[in-house]
């Protein structure tokens, strides 16, 4: 059964903003910096490896942090490629599920596969 992955790019994150002077700073709330820098979407192939780019120029792309969401209940393996690695998920790739966050990079591809279809 085919399912949507959606991967965003981002510039990385941010501290929330301290509103109370005597706030403990130590225990800060960090979040996505907003917006972001490109959304893609893709289907799953089975066991046909997916390949996913920001679809910006890596001069332009400043993203750090690649959000990966996985439909629930359903699960990817994947691989996260910086150039000039190609590398395409397989059956030996990590697993993915929900919503996680990557390192990322200009020019990175990410490439997954349904996990069901390669145990």
């Amino acid at each position: 059964m085919s399912f949507n992955v959606r991967i965003f790019g981002y510039r990385g994150i941010v501290q929330g903003r301290i509103q109370i002077p005597q706030q403990d700073s130590k225990d800060s709330l960090f979040m996505l910096m907003q917006p972001y820098e490109f959304a893609a979407l893709a289907v799953s192939n089975g066991s046909t490896p997916v390949s996913m780019s920001s679809g910006i120029l890596p001069q332009v792309d400043q993203s750090k942090l690649l959000r990966v969401e996985v439909p629930d209940g359903s699960i990817i393996r994947y691989e996260a490629n910086p150039p000039p690695r190609a590398v395409v998920a397989t059956a030996n790739s990590p697993q993915l599920s929900g919503i996680q966050q990557l390192m990322w990079g200009p020019g990175w591809t990410f490439s997954f596969i349904d996990a069901a279809s390669a145990p």
